[in-house]
Formats: structure tokens, sequence, C-alpha cells
């Protein structure tokens, strides 16, 4: 608990530490209401992947009373590492409806990130450090910006089993601790798998600090990390069954290029040029404090963002199926760095400078992140006025077209039929079909092979060695019979005619739509 006093605390192993402004409730309710700002200003948040997993949550909480849907959608509830969101929003859905159960698991996921951060800095450091504020922009990294809420939530909910296990850890509540371990990390890794390795990395890198500062011999100290770690291993037998029931288990796309790329994009939201210059000040902070005499770092956490790097360079692209493992790791190893950085000479000037910094560039950050949250829900809110002139139970060919080149700026779009599910009870055919990834099943074989993502991401026609087909040579391949209607959205083509056998919709917004014309 945050007493809202100023009573020294003594974190273990070190000196007491008078607490300071930012441990004082009402600033710390006022911090986190700022880190969850840019989601207060837009209603479902413009991220590339949300309104796709809108689609599996209607199917999810709503199939039994939508009729239209059920010809076409399944969900299967099976134990799998990826269920943290679905798990949420249907506890949710009863309170809040289902665009509110999808915005409060959202809003949820950002808050328990941004209190995890803080607490876990007060925990290791006696106090909540301006250095701990700072990492909470990094909670909307690249990751969360392409709507892994499963991944954030599971993150989330590890720093936050961290913090209890530390803390029982450091009392010497042995039983305690490892019985926590074994729930919360079964709990975890429910949610998705990667918070789970998240949460043993984490403990794992505080007892190897442990073993290392108390210089144990090598057997000695694999015993000890073994015997505060094992109650982790728990999940290791569903998840050794769900990926041998599942395909798409290989791990592929290791390149050099990948790492560069995302070495510049921790902090990739909108405006490229200050995203990356967001990510030098990060970077600025992190050799100030390995080199200062003002700072130090925690062992513990400094070796477990040590390690979040080092696996971040190790894994390739996709995991288990999944894409962008490696990418996912970085800004939560920068986070966690600068979360280890713990004041030493209180009251020093540069230290003061160094604060100051950081807690600017935590609202500068904020207040950014919130206006491009408004500028690509505006991108969203003009293309929906199409849902509206679909009817009910509409078979919608989606298309999003994608430029030639990839802008900086993500795409809020390529997922935007998940409100034509929402709305119109439609079928539409952009779901992720990955055995043991998703519980969402598609039933549509007339309309094969457009049912799935990604069927409905195409390239402008004047792009050259195009990795996408381009949207002339996707309508020719549709079965048109199997859709009443195709919608466009993204680069729309200038002067496009109707496909064969469609008529266009006026007034559609900023986006195309046409409906297949009657049986002669």
């Amino acid at each position: 608990m945050i007493s809202s006093s100023v009573t020294p605390r003594v974190p273990p192993g070190g000196t007491p530490q008078s607490l300071g402004l930012l441990d004082r409730w009402p600033v710390v309710v006022l911090v986190c209401l700022a880190a969850i700002l840019p989601l207060l200003l837009v209603g479902i948040a413009p991220l590339v992947d949300l309104y796709g997993h809108l689609t599996r949550h209607t199917v999810q909480t709503e199939l039994a009373i939508r009729p239209e849907l059920q010809p076409f959608f399944s969900y299967d509830w099976q134990l799998i590492g990826n269920l943290g969101g679905d798990i949420l929003v249907q506890v949710l859905h009863p309170l809040l409806g289902l665009e509110g159960a999808v915005r409060g698991t959202v809003i949820l996921t950002q808050l328990l990130g941004a209190l995890g951060l803080l607490l876990v800095a007060r925990e290791v450091h006696g106090r909540i450090t301006p250095f701990a504020v700072a990492a909470i922009p990094l909670l909307y990294g690249y990751p969360f910006n392409y709507g892994f809420i499963n991944y954030a939530l599971s993150m989330a909910l590890a720093l936050l089993a961290y913090l209890v296990w530390l803390r029982l850890h450091r009392r010497e509540r042995r039983l305690a601790a490892g019985l926590w371990l074994a729930a919360a990390g079964a709990a975890i890794w429910v949610c998705h798998t990667y918070g789970w390795a998240f949460l043993g990395l984490l403990c794992g890198a505080t007892m190897l600090a442990e073993v290392f500062a108390a210089r144990m011999h090598p057997v000695a100290a694999v015993s000890r990390i073994l015997a505060a770690c094992w109650p982790l291993l728990l999940p290791v037998a569903p998840m050794v069954i769900w990926r041998a029931e599942s395909t798409g288990a290989a791990m592929s796309g290791w390149a050099w290029q990948f790492k560069l790329n995302w070495l510049l994009s921790p902090l990739r939201t909108y405006w490229r040029d200050f995203d990356i210059g967001s990510a030098a000040v990060v970077a600025v902070l992190l050799l100030w404090a390995l080199f200062s005499k003002t700072v130090r770092f925690d062992r513990g956490l400094g070796l477990a963002a040590l390690l979040c790097l080092v696996f971040f360079l190790i894994l390739p692209f996709r995991v288990f199926g999944s894409a962008f493992a490696d990418m996912r790791l970085l800004p939560y190893a920068l986070a966690i760095a600068l979360v280890a950085i713990g004041p030493v000479r209180e009251g020093s000037k540069v230290l003061m400078g160094a604060s100051a910094i950081a807690l600017a560039f935590f609202a500068v950050r904020m207040a950014a992140t919130g206006s491009a949250y408004v500028e690509q829900d505006r991108l969203v809110q003009a293309a929906l006025p199409a849902v509206d002139k679909m009817p009910v139970g509409a078979r919608v060919a989606f298309f999003s077209v994608k430029p030639c080149r990839t802008r900086w700026a993500l795409a809020p779009l390529d997922h935007l039929a998940g409100a034509a599910v929402l709305r119109r009870n439609a079928f539409v055919n952009d779901q992720w079909q990955q055995p043991g990834v998703n519980p969402l099943k598609v039933h549509y074989p007339a309309a094969e092979p457009f049912v799935r993502d990604p069927s409905h991401l195409v390239q402008r026609e004047d792009c050259r060695g195009a990795t996408r087909p381009k949207l002339s040579a996707a309508l020719a391949k549709l079965p048109r019979d199997a859709f009443t209607h195709i919608w466009i959205v993204g680069e729309l083509p200038d002067d496009m005619l109707p496909p064969e056998g469609f008529v266009a919709v006026p007034d559609a917004g900023r986006s195309l739509l046409f409906v297949a014309l009657p049986p002669r």
C-alpha cells in the first residue's frame, strides 16, 4: 500500500528513502489518469488489430442472440495461452455491453501496466522514481499500438505478480511465495504465454542477482534459483499439449533488417521523427544512468532488462504462429531498465535535471499519444458510414488497400470490418485462423479463399514489386456469388468502376461500398 505520509522507507539492502511527492496517493491517481488519457479521448481505440478482435468478442459473447452470424462463425473455449482479453471481456460484458467491455479491457490493461511499473519501483527503491513515471509511455509502444491486447494485459499482470512475489520473497515467506508464483504464473499463462515467460524472467533475474551478490557456488546457485522459481513450471504440461495440437508452431523470420527497424520503433505511433526522437531520449537517460554517480541500477531489474534485450535480439519474427515475437519485448526491456534506476545522491542538481526530463517526457508522450489517437480515430470515423448502408446479415468482402511503401503511422483501418460484424451481423473475411491461437472458427467454404486474414490486405495498382496482391487481382478471384457487398478502405483508387455484378452505394464515407445486383 502507498502511504500519503512522508515516513522514511528502507528498501531491502538500501538506505532510508524519504517519500516524495510521487508517492502520495493523489499524485499516483493523477499519474494513472494521465497514463490512460489517450484511451479516454476516443471510443474504441484506433489500434491496428482491435476491430478484428471486436469480431471475435462479438461471436464469443453474443452468438446465441445473433442468428445471422451462426452459419459462419463459432467460438470454442479451450485452454490456450492467449485468452486474457477474451476472459476480461466475458466478465465485463454483462456490466458494460460489448463495446464498453472491449473499451474497458483496453483501458484496464494500460491502467494495470502503469500501476505495475510504479509499484515495482516503490518496492525496489523504497519510493516511486521519476524514471518509473517515464517508463509508462513505453506501454503505448509498437506492440500495444498494433492491438496486441492479450499480450499487453499479460505483461501488466506479470509486473503486479512480480511485485507480490518480490515482497514475499524478501520477507522470506518461501511457502507463500511459491504458492503465489504457481497460481499467478498459471493465470498469466492463460492470459498470454509471453506474460508468463516475462514473469519468469523477472523472478529469475532477481534470484540470479542475489546469487551473484552472495558469490555462491554454481551448483548451490542453480539449486537456490530453481527452489524459488520452479512453481512457474506448472503451465508447461498444458502448453506442451496445446502446441502439440496446433500448427504454425515453427520459429521463423530472423533478419537484421527487422531488428534495426524495431530498435527505431519502440514508441512507434504516428509521427516518425517525434517517435524516433522520443526513443532517443529514453536511450540518453539510460546511458546517463549507466555512467552517473547520482543514480544506480537495481541489479535484479537491470539484469531482467538486459535479458529482455538479449531475447529481443535472439528471437525471430514469428514464434508459435505469432508475428512480431521479437518486437514485442523491446519496449518492456526499456521500461524495466528505466524502473531499475534508483537515486543515490538526493538533492543533486544533475539528478533533479534528469528527473525533470523524465517527468517532461511522460507528459509530452501522453499528450502526443492522445493527439495521435484522435487523428487516427478520425480516419476510422470517416470510413464507418459505409456500415450504416449495409443490411443486417450482409456478406461483406472487405479490402484494405495498402500503400506501396509502409508508412510510419500504423493503419487503423486494416480490420475495420469488425464494425460490420458488431453493428450489422455481417460476415467479413479478415479473421485470423491459426489453430491454437484463436478460439474463433470461420465456416464459409463457398467464399474460399476469401474467408480469413490476410485475404483482405491488398496493395495499390501502381505498386512495383508488391508483396501483396493488387486490388484488381483480388477482385478478379473473388467468388462474387458468396458476397452481397464489397467494402474498400485505405488507399482508394481514383474513379474506380463497380466490379461486375455490383453497383456503387452512395454516401459511404471515405470508403467505397458496392452491393450485388439482384439476380435476373
